[in-house]
């Protein structure tokens, strides 16, 4: 019988034997290992209650064992009680100071309360505590500078844990995750390419180069670190999806489809994969095969809102608004709080002349993103554009100023309604704030109205405050 055979039978045993002994009030003999492996035992399969008996037992039989104690104080976290599992590990320090899982519960214990400074704190205690799993106690240090997005001590951690443990390569996913999250590509570069040379068979070193060379759009390097990814281990996908948008950036929309449809070989059709095949077939204006894509996407997922979207905007490059709006309304339907939606919905359904439905829309979006300035922008210009109602427009603006009060491209478009409606002194007025907040965007003025553009007074305020 093989090893794994006898530890079945032997815990099968014990915890019969348990059972049985605190059933009908009985007494057994149990040494402290085999409370500790009946303890972790329902703790895996999650029976708090009958840990919690093991547990009391076990201090009864006990009540010197700290260990039994530490236990017990994770119980307390396990049932949701992280205040009474604090109390108990602080109650044990004195009895026992150098005992690692004291450090150790406890840091877990603030890593739940969301207490994350104080978990690294106890966190770098026991690590003076402890000769073994250092790599695993930098992990978990990394992961509450994670939590408090401090994302260059936690690749230091994470770099210390893999120094520990050479053969954890899901480390440099991490690893790769904070240098991403920190925008610190240049370090991520340094990083993979030292770790290239260490061992230059890793394709997660030469994978995550290629991130962190596309983070920074310099996608034919990155493209030759994902190609030697895929030279190591043909079948590892994820390098494929990232080579083929990396063509994408590149707006080279064939090659990126190849890459695509290639993972069709390595694994089952997705519905996400079609739909990118279908955004480049948009992207080349060969919006019937783009369609054709986005069908199969959604007979893969027929939830899958994107595609539903996508085929509506095809169907509105192809002049077929109609067809069009259906398929953004059941895009909408599968997710109602994509603001985005509602704007390319108010736009199609202005194309067909329905304004009452349009505003509605706009109205929707504003609300679902309000820190979205061309949200603001486009609303304000529907009764702008649409109705010259340029006191109706202000006031949408003036919502959209309450939560993006330094976005220049809101002033400067307060600036052309009150020009366009006549009220001239006020507008120059507003034009000196703009030009205060971002002289460079005044271009955004010109550009909108064709009367402010051939204005010689607001030209004269632009070129004043240039010269200032």
């Amino acid at each position: 019988m093989d090893n794994y055979e006898e530890d079945k039978e032997y815990l099968r045993e014990l915890l019969e034997r348990f059972e049985s002994v605190s059933g009908e009030g009985g007494y057994s003999f149990f040494d402290s290992g085999e409370l500790e492996d009946i303890i972790y035992y329902y703790f895996s399969e999650s029976e708090l209650l009958k840990a919690l008996k093991a547990i009391d037992y076990a201090i009864e039989q006990f009540p010197s064992e700290v260990s039994f104690q530490v236990f017990k104080a994770q119980y307390f976290l396990n049932n949701g009680e992280p205040e009474k599992a604090l109390a108990r590990l602080n109650s044990l320090d004195a009895l026992d100071p150098q005992n690692p899982d004291i450090s150790l519960t406890r840091a877990t214990v603030y890593s739940t309360m969301h207490k994350h400074t104080e978990a690294i704190r106890e966190y770098q205690k026991a690590i003076t505590k402890v000769d073994e799993d250092l790599d695993e106690i930098h992990t978990s240090i990394a992961f509450e500078y994670q939590n408090l997005r401090d994302y260059k001590k936690a690749a230091e951690h994470l770099k210390k844990a893999i120094q520990l443990n050479r053969d954890n390569e899901s480390l440099l996913y991490e690893i790769g995750y904070c240098y991403e999250m920190g925008e610190m590509s240049d370090d991520a570069i340094a990083f993979f390419t030292q770790e290239i040379d260490k061992r230059p068979y890793s394709l997660v070193a030469w994978y995550n180069l290629g991130i962190a060379y596309s983070t920074i759009e310099l996608y034919e390097k990155a493209i030759d670190a994902f190609d030697y990814s895929i030279a190591i281990d043909p079948t590892f996908t994820p390098a494929y999806f990232s080579k083929a948008q990396c063509y994408e950036q590149m707006e080279m929309y064939q090659d990126a489809i190849n890459v695509y449809k290639h993972t069709f070989e390595l694994e089952k059709p997705d519905a996400m994969t079609n739909y990118y095949i279908g955004d480049c077939y948009a992207s080349m204006e060969k919006y019937e095969t783009a369609i054709e894509f986005y069908r199969k996407s959604i007979s893969l997922e027929r939830h899958f809102s994107d595609s539903w979207m996508g085929i509506g905007l095809c169907f509105v490059e192809m002049g077929q608004h109609s067809e069009a709006l259906s398929h953004m309304e059941q895009a909408i339907k599968l997710e109602a709080d994509n603001a985005e939606y509602y704007i390319v919905l108010a736009e199609t359904q202005l194309t067909l002349g329905m304004q009452d439905e349009a505003e509605v829309s706009y109205q929707k979006a504003s609300e679902l993103e309000p820190y979205h300035a061309e949200i603001w922008l486009d609303y304000s210009d529907f009764y702008a554009d649409m109705k010259k109602d340029y006191t109706k427009a202000l006031e949408i603006l003036e919502d959209g100023i309450y939560y993006q009060g330094e976005n220049s491209a809101l002033t400067y478009r307060r600036v052309a309604y009150l020009y366009e409606a006549g009220r001239s002194k006020e507008a120059i007025l507003e034009l000196f704030i703009a030009l205060t907040q971002d002289y460079d965007a005044h271009t955004q003025l010109l550009e909108y109205s064709e009367k402010i553009k051939n204005s010689d007074e607001i030209l004269a305020v632009i070129a004043s405050y240039k010269n200032q």
